[in-house]
């Protein structure tokens, strides 16, 4: 799983270009969308990116997808579940 995930952030800008490529012809499907209904397409959808991210990215689905900021790593794969939080799992120093 890990080297999975170390391949997928080494190729960060492939899958960015993907991103790119597929986001006006899914935009330009929204007559299909509405015909559907928008709850109905949102289903498959989540199922097939939850699947997706959690293999290539160790994504948490927690909803503040900074991904393409981070250079396609999750910040959320910490111990802490922090997304600017300290790396390391470092712990806070008690004043002496």
């Amino acid at each position: 799983m890990y080297s999975i995930r170390l391949w997928a952030v080494r190729h960060a800008s492939f899958f960015e270009s993907l991103y790119r490529i597929f986001e006006p012809v899914i935009v330009k499907m929204q007559p299909l969308w509405k015909s559907i209904g928008y709850q109905r397409a949102e289903m498959p959808v989540s199922v097939l990116e939850k699947i997706s991210k959690g293999l290539l990215f160790d994504c948490k689905m927690c909803g503040q997808c900074i991904l393409s900021s981070t250079g396609m790593s999750c910040p959320m794969n910490c111990p802490k579940s922090l997304r600017n939080g300290p790396c390391g799992g470092g712990t806070r120093q008690r004043p002496l």
